[in-house]
């Protein structure tokens, strides 16, 4: 997939939830990076519905760029992605997707190439429809806390203050390192961005996992 020359990201899909209710938690980092994302790159995205999703499509390096949100909710979101990508032609190598991830702090996002989905129901879905892993992701760390062990109830609860400013920080980070992947590729990305951390004593500056 990513030997030789690289491949070109053409489609960009975020996970969350649809509904004001879970617009601000932390199982939408998918959703609110993507909003990001838009907002950073150049050009006007037009948007329409597509099947089990919404679609917002621009242009980028001379290419089209679609910029894609599933609202079937999270354990059904492979259906909107593949249909997506099986139905213009696309292969699942033109993906990245963006999720949050527990097993990430805070303060840190982590490019990969495929994989698994590592217990995240929305990538399992997606990976399921694609029928294959092997795609791009940007991970969103949301973290755990003791106070909280149940999984569902965490992910689905919203940041408190002082987490949601730091939260901040890192989707504008996200948003511009996706930036850099579409203009540089990823492995680019992954050396400027996958080792840094922001928060409390980081200074902002890289460190290793």
């Amino acid at each position: 997939m990513f030997s030789g020359e690289e491949q070109r990201i053409r489609i960009i899909a975020g996970l969350g939830n649809p509904g004001s209710e879970y617009s601000r938690t932390r199982h939408n980092a998918g959703f609110m990076t993507l909003d990001a994302v838009e907002k950073t790159l150049s050009g006007k995205f037009v948007e329409r519905k597509i099947r089990g999703g919404l679609l917002k499509e621009g242009r980028c390096r001379g290419g089209n760029l679609w910029l894609v949100k599933p609202l079937t909710y999270m354990n059904l979101s492979g259906q909107c992605v593949s249909s997506f990508i099986k139905g213009n032609a696309l292969e699942s190598g033109d993906l990245l997707l963006i999720y949050d991830d527990m097993d990430l702090p805070l303060g840190r996002i982590r490019f990969c190439k495929g994989g698994g989905s590592a217990g995240h129901n929305g990538v399992e879905s997606v990976v399921s429809e694609l029928g294959t892993g092997d795609f791009a992701r940007l991970r969103i760390g949301i973290g755990r806390r003791s106070d909280n062990p149940d999984k569902a109830d965490y992910v689905l609860s919203e940041f408190d203050e002082r987490e949601s400013e730091l939260f901040s920080k890192v989707i504008d980070m996200g948003a511009e390192a996706v930036k850099l992947l579409l203009h540089r590729g990823i492995d680019k990305a992954m050396n400027e961005y996958n080792g840094r951390l922001l928060g409390e004593g980081s200074d902002d500056m890289k460190q290793e996992i």
